[in-house]
């Protein structure tokens, strides 16, 4: 397929370029008419076909077969599979597998052969027939109404059929139709001479209708004129109706606004008197009530510090009772421990005593037993030196007494020491606590000095303190004081600067036209330019968005005079600035600018609006007009869908114009077209100076708040410090006082301890006795010792003699004698120490047992002492709890009460300046509404007069065609409308037409117009509803030509893929296809049979063998028959060319088709008649033709089977 493609797209490119259409073939029928011209001609025409027979078998093979058929929409299958294109000589493209490309023809041989293509002929009864047709020509002329479509637009093609070759046909003499799906149509109606009639009819009346139109125009100018004139007059009158209902109603409003205010003034004012009377007593009893919570405060307080001062004393006296058990506890286990020293050094002394005693036995017993070995070798010896040894023996002897006298002396002298050390020892305690205690006194004293030292300069800090606050206070209390005025004059800096800069900012906003006029202004080239109107005034926040939705011409520039604004323009188009519109405040009206009535007493927008002189106030009124200020959209909706018509906008910017059109809100609504506040035009210059100042005072404020804060946190300070410094001082004063009874204490023990301390007159005499009798025993002692000296000298020499003489041995022995005698004298002399510690130590023991006694029965007295003191503080902050409460609560209370009486004051001080403006504002209303209730009656005297004069006016009612219809009432105009309004111009207005109806006009010519009219009306009427007829038929031929189409392309869908079915059954795998020659329009140009036959390319029918042809209109035949059966199909020699093969072929779908249809079939062919039921057979006997039926018993039984 994808190779086929290119040639089918070639093959239709050449058919295109070779189209020829023939005028001679085709004829058109319309039909029109003329109105100008009023005549209309209808013609019909009828199509007639002509039924042709086959010719003679011999010229079958040059005949062409040609069909037309409907054109629609193409298909699926008709787009995808065409394979060939019509050309103008009735050739037929081959495939892309073609080896060859077909000529193109001549244009001589394309008319040729155009001429003999058949062609589909559409009857009225839209029948579509395979068979070639006679020419029928028909020239039907009509014409069409003027500017109308055509009722018909039906195009017929007739072929002669000159040269009829290679034309297929049925196999019988009568004529084929078929049918598909358009048989149910019919044509419609014409009714253009009906139309052309009743035209004509119509163009009668209106010539005699416009006869009559200048006649009929000069009456009716006439009748407006008097009713434009009573229509001035009318508005005239309403305006000086309306400005005198507006003074009358405004000066009512006024007055009862005013007698109201006046009412409430007085009443107020007599309110005020008796709230000052009751102010004043409130204040009185207040201030009294105050005076007494005072003094009970202060008293409580005073009580309170004095509960504060006991409370410290009870601190100090507690502390110093914990310092002292401290202490005492300290001492007591010191004696604890002392105890149990000297209980360990006496138990350590007696284990000593038993063991030097043990020591020595051993010993003793060991000399005994040396001594013994010794005498033995002396006795050894005796012989040599026996006479040493009695020599020895009698000085020793000589010397006992001696010795023991010296052993006396010396044991004496250490009983008399040890004595006496224990009695210096006893002295030497009492003076080391002297001693300690003197020393603690020195830094009792020392602490003391510092204390009062330091409790002087806490004195003095108090002071200082004290005078600090009072400077801290009143430096505090003058920023306080300042403080307003400088943060209002920081918040005017910001508030100036913020506005200036918003201003500035606006200005620029507008571009380069404002900034460029501002420029021009400020440079003294344009005098009269004002800005942008928007900068002109102010309005409350609140209303921002209100008056920026409804308002947007705000951004207009506002001028003097025209002169001004033609300088701007001028100014504005020779810089290319731009655009901008202008507000002439010279040429603005003269208008009512008080307050009026509203519904539900909304507000005015232009109320609203603080204008920045009052010569901008007319150019506010301007844009603004009477628009009103509602809270919300339903407050908005009852005000302006009223008994009279408002513009509303609300608070959140949603317009509801007169109108009744609504606009404005949403997510994003227009603000910030006019400030809150007045502002003057200020430059980029007087911003940044303005800025500097605010920035410059808001340093300063800043400084200000700054030194503010630092003071107020000194004072607090400082106030925090006084009670600290007065509770330090009573701390000082209480450890000043607790160490002079510390000092005195101690004092006083240091005399206890000295006079403990102070050996007794016996101590001191046996002192002395023992230090004497040491000294004599000394003395004694040294005697004994020099008058032996000599005795032991001789007695050494004498044993070294011996020694020499006893040799080795002796001298051992005596040395280990001597040894011994020594370890027990050591052993004697450690005994003698331990019983003198033991001595020592029990002493000792004794004196820290007492000691420990004393400390015990002290600590319990101080115990009891703290315990009471806790019970005391104890209680005390108890009562200081409750005092303390109390005194909260007093505070609390004064300061309440100090509140209370300074609203009081503010209060009176109020109503009393209230009282006062009261009393001015009364005078001035009572003037006001002496003055409003003279221009009231005046008012009420001109309104009437002018009430009068405008019921008297008449306003006729006749319409443009000259009827008279009933009066209308005069018109009444809105307050906006009529504010629009100028009395000098409907002045002038009444005037002109004053002049212009002083002459007389004929007006019976209306009422013969409106008969005239009255029957224009009629046949118009008539005229519509025939042309209403003529487009419902057109309407109607469209829908059948529409029809006419479907059905027929349903029919050639069907067909066209029947006909592939059929020959593909047929030759057993060839193609087949029918195409629309033109898509566009099928009618009109026919249809193409393209036929490929097995193993062949794509061919014309036109250019197939007899066989081929045969065997291509026998599928398109059964291809119909299967779309429309047919009950009766004759055949004349269908199989002439056709061979064996293909004869079986048919034959046997003919015998199966007559299940439902019935074939009669011309036939030489066996293999065609055989499968017949009935066979006829026509011979010729005697020159005249006969014929014979005959059963086919054999198909007949086969049947049967």
């Amino acid at each position: 397929m994808s190779a086929k493609s290119p040639a089918r797209q070639s093959r239709r490119a050449a058919a295109s370029r070779r189209r020829v259409v023939d005028s001679d073939d085709d004829m058109e029928m319309d039909m029109g008419d003329d109105v100008s011209q009023g005549n209309a001609s209808e013609t019909a025409h009828e199509d007639e076909q002509e039924e042709a027979e086959y010719t003679p078998a011999p010229a079958r093979s040059r005949r062409h077969t040609k069909s037309a058929m409907s054109d629609t929409p193409a298909t699926p299958q008709t787009a995808s599979r065409t394979r060939h294109d019509h050309v103008a000589d009735g050739s037929v493209m081959e495939e892309a597998t073609s080896p060859t490309k077909p000529k193109r023809r001549s244009a001589k041989t394309a008319r040729t052969v155009r001429k003999n293509r058949i062609s589909t002929s559409v009857a009225s009864e839209t029948e579509a027939s395979i068979l070639p047709t006679s020419q029928q020509s028909a020239s039907p002329t009509s014409q069409r109404l003027k500017h109308a479509a055509p009722l018909s637009d039906i195009t017929e093609t007739a072929v002669n059929d000159q040269t009829p070759r290679a034309q297929i046909r049925p196999p019988s003499s009568q004529v084929q139709k078929v049918d598909i799906n358009t048989t149910t149509l019919e044509k419609p109606m014409d009714i253009v001479v009906l139309c052309a009639e009743k035209n004509t009819r119509v163009q009668h009346v209106e010539k005699e209708k416009n006869a009559l139109e200048d006649k009929k125009d000069k009456a009716l100018a006439f009748i407006r004129d008097e009713n434009e004139l009573a229509t001035k007059q009318s508005a005239l009158y309403q305006i000086y109706t309306n400005e005198c209902t507006d003074n009358v109603t405004v000066t009512q409003e006024a007055v009862q606004q005013l007698q109201q205010q006046l009412d409430e003034e007085l009443e107020k004012h007599k309110g005020n008197q008796e709230d000052i009377k009751r102010l004043q007593k409130q204040h009185n009893t207040t201030s009294k009530e105050y005076e007494r919570m005072s003094e009970s405060t202060q008293s409580i307080l005073k009580e309170m510090a004095k509960l504060d001062k006991d409370t410290v004393k009870h601190a100090e006296k507690k502390k110093f009772l914990a310092n002292k058990a401290k202490k005492l506890a300290k001492t007591a286990e010191d004696s604890r421990f002392g105890i149990s020293g000297a209980n360990t050094q006496a138990t350590q002394a007696e284990d000593d005593i038993n063991r030097n005693a043990q020591s020595i036995a051993e010993l003793e017993t060991e000399m005994h037993r040396e001594e013994a070995q010794l005498t033995q070798i002396r006795e050894s010896l005796k012989g040599k030196t026996q006479g040493i040894s009695d020599e020895i023996a009698a000085k020793q002897k000589t010397l006992e007494p001696w010795k023991a006298k010296v052993n006396e002396k010396q044991s004496s002298i250490s009983v008399a020491k040890s004595e006496l050390e224990i009695l210096r020892e006893r002295g030497n305690a009492g003076a080391n606590a002297v001693q300690d205690i003197e020393n603690k006194i020195a830094s009792f004293y020392e602490t003391r000095e510092a204390k009062v030292v330091e409790y002087k300069e806490c004195k003095r800090e108090r002071k200082a303190v004290e005078g600090s606050v009072q400077e801290a206070q009143a430096e505090v209390d003058h920023l306080v004081s300042q403080e307003p005025a400088l943060r209002s004059k920081l918040s005017g800096a910001r508030q100036k600067a913020d506005e200036a800069r918003a201003s500035l900012a606006a200005t620029q906003t507008q571009g380069n036209v404002l900034t460029g006029l501002m420029r021009l202004k400020e440079s003294g080239r344009i005098d009269g330019f004002h800005g942008r109107l928007g900068n002109l005034g102010a309005i409350d926040a609140r209303f921002d968005v209100a008056i920026s939705t409804a308002c947007p011409s705000l951004d207009n520039l506002v001028v003097d005079s025209v002169e001004v604004g033609q300088q701007c323009i001028e100014y504005l188009r020779k810089n290319d600035l731009g655009r901008a519109n202008f507000i002439l405040l010279d040429r603005l009206p003269q208008r009512d600018l008080s307050v009026i009535q509203t519904p539900e007493n909304v507000p005015r927008l232009y109320d609203l609006v603080k204008s920045k002189h009052d010569r901008y106030r007319p150019a506010f009124y301007s844009v603004l007009q009477n628009t009103l200020v509602a809270k919300d959209l339903e407050q908005a909706n009852r005000i302006a869908y009223g008994a009279k018509r408002w513009r509303v906008v609300t608070l959140d910017g949603q317009l509801i114009d007169k109108s009744g059109t609504m606009s404005g809100g949403g997510t994003r609504v227009a603000k910030g077209a006019m400030s809150s506040k007045v502002v003057a035009d200020v430059t980029k210059d007087q911003v940044v100076k303005l800025e500097v100042d605010r920035d410059t005072l808001e340093e300063t404020f800043g400084q200000f708040q700054q030194r503010m804060q630092q003071l107020e946190a000194r004072l607090r300070q400082l106030q925090d410090r006084v009670p600290e410094l007065e509770t330090q001082a009573q701390k000082l004063r209480l450890e000043v006082e607790s160490l002079d009874r510390n000092i005195a204490d101690a004092e006083k023990r240091v005399e206890e301890l000295k006079s403990e301390s102070q050996p007794s007159q016996s101590d001191n005499k046996r002192v002395a006795e023992l230090e004497k009798t040491i000294r004599t025993l000394e003395k004694e002692t040294e005697k004994l010792q020099s008058e032996t000296a000599g005795i032991e000298e001789e007695i050494r020499s004498l044993q070294d003699k011996i020694m020499e003489v006893g040799g080795v041995q002796l001298r051992t022995q005596k040395a280990k004698v001597d040894g011994l005698k020594e370890q027990i004298d050591h052993r004697m002399e450690e005994m003698s120490n331990a019983e003198i510690n033991k001595a020592k130590a029990d002493k000792q023991k004794s004196k820290h047992e007492k000691a420990f006694n004393e400390a015990q029965s002290e600590l319990e007295k101080v115990t009891a002492d703290a315990e009471k003191v806790e019970d005391d503080i104890k209680e005390q902050t108890k009562n200081t709890a409750g005092f303390r409460k109390e005194a909260e609560e007093a505070q609390e209370a004064l300061e309440s009460k100090k509140e209370e009486l300074e609203a009081l004051k503010t209060e009176l001080d109020t109503q009393t300046t209230i009282l006062n403006e009261t009393r001015g504002i009364e005078i001035e209303m009572r003037n006001k509404l002496e003055e409003n209730q003279k221009i009231m009656a005046e008012n009420q005297k001109r309104l009437r007069y002018w009430q009068e004069k405008l019921t008297k006016l008449i306003f006729q009612n006749i319409g443009d065609d000259g009827e008279e219809l009933e009066p209308l009432p005069m018109a009444q105009y809105t307050k906006d409308e009529l504010e629009d309004m100028s009395k000098d111009e409907l002045k002038a207005s009444i005037a002109l037409l004053e002049e212009s109806t002083s002459q007389a006009v004929e007006l019976s010519v209306l009422a013969e117009y409106r008969r005239r009219v009255s029957e224009h009306s009629s046949r118009m009427s008539d005229l519509n509803e025939a042309l209403t007829g003529r487009d419902s038929a057109k309407k109607r031929l469209d829908d059948l030509r529409r029809m006419r189409l479907e059905g027929f392309m349903e029919g050639f869908s069907t067909i066209s893929m029947r006909l592939k079915e059929m020959y593909q059954m047929i030759t057993m795998g060839g193609n087949a296809e029918l195409e629309l020659v033109d898509s566009l329009d099928p009618f009109s140009e026919g249809i193409l049979f393209s036929v490929m036959p097995p193993k062949k390319s794509w061919k014309n029918i036109s250019n197939l063998s007899g066989g081929e042809k045969t065997l291509s209109s026998l599928a398109l035949v059964f291809a119909l028959h299967h779309y429309k059966p047919t009950p009766l199909y004759v055949m004349d020699e269908i199989d002439a060319a056709l061979d064996f093969r293909n004869v079986s072929i048919v034959a046997s779908y003919i015998k199966e088709r007559t299940k439902n249809a019935q074939f009669i079939v011309i036939s030489l062919r066996n293999n065609m008649f055989e499968l017949a039921a009935r066979l006829v057979g026509v011979y010729k006997v005697n020159h005249m033709t006969k014929s014979v039926t005959i059963e086919n018993k054999d198909y007949i039984q086969a049947a049967a089977a």
